[in-house]
């Protein structure tokens, strides 16, 4: 025998299932807009992962910065050697520098239009604090 369905009871039926897909649809492209993302620098340069806490050596040579990754939740630190402008992607939040060229070359940190944030002479023995998020470019050199 068929069963017989009133107009209103299958508009509702209707309404729970599109409410139900939109719904889920909206938690997916919430969860994708706050995935975390690698940072990372063009051109490319070496990086190393290092765990919170441990220290890392800037070779003789390089510009070293370390970023925070929170996809593996340790600091990239990415050596940069050749002379060049590097360009920045997903860097937030604070980092630390070390300057260990040579011919005390300098290191500039560059804003969104091109405007010099901060500099750093060749040094040693000390790894300042940097906050990534104004920062768009670093030129090694």
């Amino acid at each position: 025998m068929r069963t017989k369905r009133s107009l209103p009871g299958a508009i509702g039926t209707l309404a729970l299932v599109l409410g139900s897909v939109c719904a889920s649809g909206s938690a997916q492209a919430a969860s994708s807009a706050t995935s975390a993302v690698s940072p990372t620098i063009s051109p490319a340069a070496a990086s190393q992962l290092v765990p919170a806490g441990d220290h890392v050596d800037c070779d003789r040579g390089n510009f070293c910065a370390a970023v925070w990754d929170p996809t593996v939740s340790q600091w990239r630190v990415f050596f940069l050697y050749d002379c060049n402008r590097y360009y920045l992607s997903d860097w937030h939040g604070a980092g630390e520098v070390m300057n260990s060229q040579t011919d005390n070359a300098e290191a500039t940190l560059y804003g969104q239009n091109g405007n010099v944030l901060q500099t750093f002479p060749v040094v040693t023995d000390d790894a300042p604090d940097v906050d990534w998020e104004p920062v768009w470019s670093i030129r090694n050199c």
